[in-house]
């Protein structure tokens, strides 16, 4: 009986990133190792900090069930960005009797070594993150700072919204008015509709 593996792939839409450039890859790790692809799991345009994922959720099912005996990625960001996110995959997985190998990092980590290179590049990457987190607030300080030292107006978020607007909300939706009419009438977003009912209850 053939041993099975899954593959799964992550890829941003935003990047215009192509599937293909993580699966093939792995289809030829697969070959050269004799396994069988049970199958092939990619989501398009989700972000590795979300831990809820369309395919990462069947995939998990499937592992559940014993459908494969390991999970082929492409590199750890693909599959989180978040160490504890990710060592809680790696902890699922291993309960499943799923071995997770990583074909960038060159880890195997149903090895006690593997696991602990794991655990130093998924701090890494969570690390990386943090830093660009950092990096986007003080760009949009000095871009708020600058806009105040040249007397014009610059905010980031959402637009505030006066207290005659949310009365105008409600007063239209105790109409009967739906969200999205609201939201035409009064030339405002649809959250922004459900933001001011939410907080009126």
């Amino acid at each position: 009986m053939s041993t099975k593996v899954a593959l799964y792939a992550r890829c941003s839409l935003l990047l215009n990133q192509d599937p293909m450039n993580q699966v093939v890859p792995m289809r030829e790790w697969a070959k050269i190792k004799d396994y069988e692809i049970y199958g092939e799991y990619v989501d398009h345009g989700i972000s590795g900090v979300r831990e809820r994922r369309p395919q990462l959720d069947r995939l998990l099912a499937d592992a559940r069930r014993g459908k494969f005996k390991f999970l082929c990625i492409a590199a750890l960001d693909r599959l989180g960005r978040n160490v504890k996110h990710l060592l809680n995959l790696i902890e699922e997985l291993h309960s499943y009797g799923v071995k997770l190998v990583s074909l960038r990092e060159a880890l195997d980590l149903s090895s006690p070594q593997g696991q602990l290179i794991f655990t130093i590049l998924a701090a890494i990457s969570q690390m990386e993150r943090e830093l660009i987190s950092i990096r986007i607030k003080e760009s949009l300080a000095a871009k708020k700072m600058a806009a105040k030292n040249n007397g014009t107006s610059w905010r980031c978020g959402r637009p505030p919204l006066n207290k005659d607007t949310a009365v105008k909300v409600i007063e239209l939706r105790d109409k009967g008015k739906s969200i999205r009419g609201i939201a035409l009438e009064l030339q405002i977003g649809k959250t922004s509709v459900e933001r001011i009912l939410r907080g009126s209850r």
